[in-house]
């Protein structure tokens, strides 16, 4: 199917499912009365298929061996657009894993090793806090971050502009990608 076909096809249905208006949502950093529920998406057959086969483009041509995100509600988008490219996940925990070995990670649920390159994926970013921790655990990994990618910004928060200010301090080259913004997806 045409790139562009999926693109809107994603957005009509993010419209149809995931806006929430005139209601009242906890973000990491405030309660807010519009947002996009993007588990409304990725819990759907379709919503999984079309997120998924737009990640894959974005990472098809990127030598990465992994590719992962802040928390569950973006798992069954990763994990589709990963296995067609054939490569590992990872995702970021909420909250910190209490067994496991000493020397393992608490927060990162991967197999990803020290020098792996990977990609990140994020939902909706608005304060951009959950991308930032992810980004954070992932460098505390010592993974290499080629590409994040952003489903939705929802304009909201200056979180663009955080992880962007973040990467430019740690002298990272990774590049942002954003799919959509939330006046693209509201137009």
């Amino acid at each position: 199917m045409n790139k562009n076909k999926n693109h809107e096809k994603l957005r009509q249905l993010i419209v149809d499912r995931a806006y929430k208006k005139d209601s009242h949502f906890r973000t990491p950093t405030k309660i807010v009365d519009c947002y996009f529920d993007f588990l409304q998406i990725s819990l759907k057959h379709q919503g999984i298929k079309l997120a998924g086969d737009i990640i894959f483009e974005e990472i098809k041509a990127l030598d990465i061996c992994a590719l992962g995100g802040p928390g569950h509600a973006i798992a069954s988008i990763i994990c589709r657009a990963a296995f067609l490219k054939e490569i590992g996940v990872f995702y970021i925990r909420d909250s910190m894993r209490k067994e496991g070995g000493l020397g393992e990670p608490r927060y990162l649920e991967s197999r990803i090793k020290t020098g792996d390159r990977i990609a990140l994926v994020a939902d909706v970013v608005s304060s951009g806090s959950q991308l930032l921790r992810a980004i954070e655990e992932v460098l505390q990994f010592g993974a290499e971050i080629v590409r994040v990618i952003i489903i939705i910004d929802s304009l909201d928060g200056e979180g663009i502009e955080k992880i962007n200010a973040f990467l430019k301090t740690n002298n990272m080259a990774c590049t942002i990608r954003v799919l959509y913004t939330a006046e693209e997806i509201l137009q």
